[in-house]
């Protein structure tokens, strides 16, 4: 077996459900992409995004000597299709089900790195990346021929969908690389615009253009202060990301229960949290306790609270009431303006 092919059987044996290789060269038309969505101010407040520009398409940027990326999909999909609406109960986006992919994933690829020595003789260079660096990782994927980018902007395997988990090895190997099979003069998405149509913000300004200043996860992550009044309907009931724009796409109909348990719904904070025990939090030490090693670490206590009276708002959840009041009395000014709006919300039913 060549060198690249010992490489890939070594990913399969060891879990991961998708690998392709590319060549470590920069991509210029997606340096432009990129640039042009920045330029919009489609980035909002995510400051990671629009620092060290010439990572993101340049890999010897990241590891001096890389020749070849090599690209891994992790399938993250619970198995359950669809995930219902509870009265007093806010939803987690799927990837936050389980284990912080960050972490289980960074994992397996430093054990990788060591399982690839006697693989191929030598200790290689290598670079590890699990969504911790700035590489333009879908534009390799999909130079690599796994998959293409969908109107939701995201990588859509054919295989199994887009409830995947990319990561990446920078390494100084001559790898030979896969090549895309995806047709550019067609749209691989055909005439379906259910993704545009169905996301309750107009998040999705165009096909493959996501304006984050519109976005549910942005604001329920990602965005550490005040979520504007018009965005607060939009949120329903997402108290941790959005899963919509993936929901209803009919690629996900592929998808299959994931085989890595550290994902599995059980393993973390599950598709629901209870919104009056997210309100009633009391301390970081409490927050840190209940969701330590899950992504939902991310949103902070604060954060997670102000998403949970956007969601009892929303759902005219009367049983709040009390903590809502509560956290006008005594809570932070950010807590404080947002239990204001979902009292107010709910006394309006």
């Amino acid at each position: 077996m060549s060198i690249t092919e010992n490489v890939k059987r070594l990913s399969y044996e060891m879990g991961f459900d998708l690998v392709s290789v590319s060549r470590a060269e920069p991509l210029e038309r997606d340096r432009l992409k990129y640039q042009e969505w920045k330029e919009k101010g489609y980035a909002a407040g995510l400051q990671y995004m629009i620092r060290e520009e010439p990572r993101r398409w340049v890999p010897q940027d990241l590891l001096p000597e890389a020749r070849s990326v090599i690209t891994f999909g992790v399938n993250f999909f619970s198995g359950i299709k669809n995930v219902e609406t509870r009265r007093g109960y806010g939803r987690v986006a799927r990837y936050a089900w389980g284990k912080d992919y960050h972490e289980v994933v960074r994992d397996r690829l430093e054990e990788w790195v060591e399982r690839l020595v006697p693989v191929i003789g030598r200790r290689a260079k290598t670079k590890i990346l699990a969504d911790s660096s700035p590489l333009l990782e879908k534009a390799f994927a999909y130079q690599g021929g796994m998959g293409f980018v969908g109107k939701n902007t995201l990588l859509i395997s054919r295989k199994m969908g887009s409830f995947l988990f990319l990561s990446e090895v920078l390494t100084d190997l001559e790898l030979e690389p896969d090549v895309s099979k995806e047709d550019e003069s067609k749209d691989a998405c055909g005439a379906c615009k259910e993704c545009l149509v169905k996301c309750p913000t107009n998040a999705l300004v165009a096909p493959r253009q996501l304006d984050a200043r519109k976005c549910i996860s942005y604001w329920t992550i990602e965005n550490k202060g005040e979520i504007p009044l018009d965005m607060r309907p939009g949120i329903g009931d997402w108290i941790f990301g959005c899963d919509i724009c993936q929901e209803v796409c009919p690629y996900n109909g592929l998808a299959k229960e994931t085989l890595w348990k550290e994902l599995h719904q059980d393993q973390g904070a599950g598709p629901h949290l209870s919104l009056l025990e997210i309100l009633s939090m009391k301390t970081d030490e409490e927050f840190k306790k209940r969701f330590a090693g899950s992504p939902i670490m991310r949103a902070k206590r604060f954060g997670l609270m102000r998403n949970a009276c956007i969601v009892a708002g929303n759902q005219k959840f009367k049983e709040a009431g009390p903590v809502l009041e509560e956290l006008v009395k005594n809570g932070d000014p950010l807590l404080k303006d947002h239990a204001e709006w979902a009292l107010a919300a709910i006394s309006s039913s």
